[in-house]
């Protein structure tokens, strides 16, 4: 074995027995599991075909019904603020190894054809509540909501 090999193999075994490039543990992240909501401001862009250029009251209920380890299961449901009609959506998440409060939402949208498309959260559990921040690149749509924890 040649000694820059040698050396690069003995640097990667002490870098693994100090700790480095080991992944947070399942319990290591905050139990979101519960029903959450908020309500907020949606922007929409100005090629939008119906809410061209402006901002809609909207009310957000998400559902974390499943957590393993890092790893989220939800959906989630949303309505204009003066709608009784609620859009339900599907998504799966998980939290960063190293910031372990930090997370991302994926879903997809229940009918491209009616503006609903595929998204992404990026959000953050911090003094127990969910900060989220939405982008909905199909259809350049974007928000950001804080959920609360709903009681029982």
């Amino acid at each position: 074995m040649t000694k820059p090999l040698f050396n690069s193999l003995a640097f990667a075994l002490l870098a693994l027995s100090a700790g480095l490039g080991n992944p947070a543990q399942a319990d290591d992240f905050p139990d979101i599991t519960g029903k959450w909501s908020g309500s907020y401001k949606v922007a929409f862009p100005s090629g939008h075909s119906t809410h061209a250029n402006s901002a809609l009251d909207t009310v957000m209920e998400l559902d974390v019904y499943k957590q393993e380890g890092n790893l989220i299961w939800v959906t989630n449901k949303w309505r204009r603020a003066d709608a009784d009609t609620w859009v339900t959506e599907y998504g799966t998440g998980s939290f960063d190894f190293e910031e372990t409060d930090e997370f991302v939402i994926s879903e997809e949208g229940p009918a491209p054809e009616a503006g609903v498309n595929t998204g992404s959260f990026v959000g953050e559990f911090d003094d127990g509540n969910l900060y989220l921040n939405y982008m909905g690149p199909g259809v350049g749509v974007s928000f950001a909501v804080e959920l609360k924890r709903e009681e029982g």
